[in-house]
């Protein structure tokens, strides 16, 4: 029998498989949690700023607090995963998670940036800046333990997945578009171009507003799948044997996935490596080194980020057509090496300028700030299918665990994922402001007007370049034992749908003998 193809957004039979799929505003509004979560990410990021300012703490010191409250909310994942996998409530539990997260968290940041600081300092204000900083963790994994299972949840079709991905990496680089022009050309000026307690104050309030408005976007998208049938379970085993309807979920299944899930292990190096690059880049800190003191202009630079995400956002669709094409094994090595090409391309450039004063040209007018924005796009569309891949690739594994186990377990491999994600990632601001305190920032921080030199260049190219392309390298080298590629998970669908089928008839036999009987 001749397969049928199908479009992204059509219902489909494809590979011998019938695959659950959603509709086109379903996937849009749906996917809107990544962008609540990428607003909270964005304002966190003004974190060492407010620390210092605000609270009157070293810089080195809100490096190690940030740290430590990054690894004790690791801990916090598989907790709430562990809630979130054992209950199964007539209404639905993603959309709880959400909202009940996203107040936490919101409150957490008003306490961080509004209602605290500039009040208090010394030891009570290493006591309010943490109080804040845990409120908006704990929030933030509550919101993203719900939220996380929606993309995978929402549909198994493998043309489709890939798409879920890109949509939801359209809110996580679309929103910071919107939100840092905010920032930059209406926020900024107001208070002189200076990042102090009143702009971060201001930023706050917009940000938490516009977070409100996607939550209740994504509420919305997630109202048809957000419910008990979803989240039942293939009561047969591998052996073809009768399970317990009941799914119990324990921190032993948590550690199974970690321990006997070698596609799991090789996602967790490839998407936790990016993560602490993409972690110690993303600080406000290196922002303000690169772009406020070696490029000197915030505006020439939003206005080459402007171009970059832009053109990266709409080629980030091309990268789901790349997954659907070649499978997400594939995608992340081809990608990889094509990022640290164009890395290393970038430093070489910035060489030929000439170093810490010659990066000053970008932030005119002219060839040097055409050439920069073409390879800052090019950086941004590399990243773009390689931010896909991660979600594809956590899909996968949530069904090849479902098909090696037995279990469905969305939140858990989320979670665990997660939990690592954040142990390793933590240090991205224990790295960044170490690394600048390297470099004479020990008790202050960058600000647009200091002197540019050698050891500052250095230390700029390697936080934004150097430290990914190590990530890019262990990227490839995961992927060479990553057996989910393209032709496997047709194979474990296949696998899938045919349980599916033996619990169908079995249920099938027991109710006509129970008809009998009666």
């Amino acid at each position: 029998m001749e397969k049928k193809k199908a479009g992204l957004f059509h219902a489909s039979e494809r590979d011998g498989v019938e695959y659950r799929k959603a509709s086109l505003p379903s996937l849009i509004m749906g996917m809107a949690f990544e962008g609540v979560g990428t607003v909270a990410y964005l304002m966190i990021g003004y974190a060492t700023l407010v620390g210092t300012q605000g609270f009157g703490i070293a810089t080195v010191t809100v490096g190690v607090i940030l740290t430590l409250c990054r690894i004790w909310d690791g801990i916090n994942d598989p907790l709430c995963a562990i809630i979130f996998e054992r209950i199964n409530p007539k209404h639905g539990k993603i959309r709880v998670f959400m909202v009940i997260g996203w107040a936490i968290c919101s409150f957490g940041l008003l306490l961080l940036y509004v209602i605290a600081a500039g009040k208090v300092d010394g030891v009570m204000g290493i006591v309010m800046f943490t109080l804040g900083y845990l409120l908006y963790d704990a929030g933030y994994t509550i919101r993203a333990v719900g939220a996380g299972t929606t993309a995978v949840v929402i549909t198994n079709d493998p043309t489709q997945r890939p798409m879920t991905t890109a949509i939801g990496a359209v809110y996580s680089y679309g929103v910071p578009l919107i939100l840092t022009n905010l920032v930059t050309l209406v926020i900024l000026p107001k208070y002189d171009n200076q990042y102090n307690l009143p702009m971060m104050a201001e930023t706050c309030l917009w940000f938490i507003a516009f977070s409100f408005v996607l939550l209740i976007i994504a509420v919305i998208g997630v109202w048809k799948v957000d419910k008990p049938e979803t989240f039942e379970v293939l009561k047969l085993s591998e052996a073809g044997k009768k399970r317990e309807e009941k799914q119990k979920v324990k921190l032993r299944e948590m550690l199974a996935v970690l321990k006997d899930n070698r596609a799991m292990q090789m996602h967790i190096i490839t998407g936790v490596s990016d993560k602490l690059a993409q972690q110690t880049g993303s600080q406000q800190i290196i922002n303000t080194l690169i772009n406020g003191v070696l490029i000197g202009s915030y505006v020439a630079s939003q206005m080459v980020n402007n171009v970059s995400l832009g053109v990266g956002i709409v080629f980030l669709f091309f990268g789901g057509f790349f997954i659907a094409k070649w499978g997400a094994k594939k995608t992340t090595v081809i990608w990889s090496w094509i990022s640290i090409a164009v890395a290393v391309v970038t430093i070489l450039f910035c060489l030929f300028l000439g170093g810490p004063e010659g990066m000053k040209k970008i932030g005119v007018m002219g060839v040097p700030v055409i050439i920069y924005t073409v390879l800052t796009l090019l950086k941004s569309s590399a990243s773009m299918v390689l931010t896909a891949t991660n979600g594809a690739r956590a899909a996968d594994v949530t069904d090849y665990e479902y098909m090696r186990s037995g279990n469905y377990l969305p939140a858990v491999v989320s979670a665990t994922y997660s939990f690592i994600d954040k142990a390793v990632s933590s240090l991205g601001s224990l790295v960044a402001t170490g690394c600048v305190a390297l470099v004479g920032y020990v008790n202050t921080v960058p600000q647009m007007g200091d002197k540019a030199t050698w050891p500052i260049f250095w230390m700029g190219m390697f936080l934004m370049f150097g430290l990914p392309i190590l990530g890019w390298i262990l990227n490839v080298i995961s992927m060479k034992f990553y057996i989910l590629d393209k032709e496997k998970m047709v194979e474990v669908q296949k696998t899938l749908a045919e349980r599916k089928k033996e619990v169908e008839a079995m249920e099938a036999e027991a109710a006509k003998e129970s008809s009998d009987e009666a």
